[in-house]
């Protein structure tokens, strides 16, 4: 199974509630629908101010090229259709991510809170992937993603960490580390094509 990331923001003269909100109720139903996802994924930012983006999905499938492909056709012109209604499309940043769990346990905790730690761009992926190691001995529920962006612009990290819950976490220095805190909401298995 193959994995691909996205940050998306919500368009000009809207707001992140508004963004999340279509994006729950209409535009996952909508994917969910065409796309064989094995698994379906969105956090949901939290935080106040702008990170410049207001959610990071996660896509699962048995092969994402494909899933992906299917974006050159008439699912492609349904799908835009309806991010123009609610995104800014000028700024969807997505990847390829190499996911490894380091910690069994569930990925969010019991309220669906999850935190990402986004590693910088130009940040040592070996000091980055050490320092997962060390928070997954102390957190149950933790994994990393290794980014590859695929377009401009491009993923807003190079790696994200994920862990349940918002706990304070410090990065060593000089790791760059953007904490964002997150509700993750994910489409029952039994609601997608892939069904993984």
């Amino acid at each position: 199974m193959s994995k691909s990331i996205c940050a998306l923001v919500h368009k000009p003269g809207s707001t992140r509630e508004a963004f999340q909100r279509y994006y729950e109720e209409n535009h996952a139903p909508l994917a969910v629908g065409f796309f064989p996802f094995s698994a379906y994924v969105r956090n949901h930012l939290v935080d106040p101010g702008d990170f410049g983006w207001d959610t990071i999905s996660e896509f699962w499938s048995d092969d994402i090229a494909k899933a992906a492909a299917l974006m050159d056709g008439p699912i492609g012109e349904t799908m835009r259709a309806d991010e123009a209604r609610f995104m800014d499309r000028s700024r969807i940043a997505p990847g390829g991510a190499e996911e490894t769990i380091l910690s069994g346990g569930d990925p969010a905790d019991g309220a669906g809170h999850r935190t990402a730690l986004l590693v910088g761009a130009q940040a040592d992926l070996a000091a980055a992937q050490s320092f997962a190691q060390h928070v997954s001995l102390h957190h149950a529920g933790v994994s990393i993603d290794i980014v590859t962006a695929w377009q401009q612009p491009a993923f807003p990290a190079a790696a994200v960490i994920w862990l349940p819950g918002w706990p304070n976490i410090a990065p060593p220095d000089p790791l760059t580390v953007r904490v964002m805190r997150a509700i993750r909401t994910e489409t029952p298995r039994s609601a997608l094509l892939g069904r993984g």
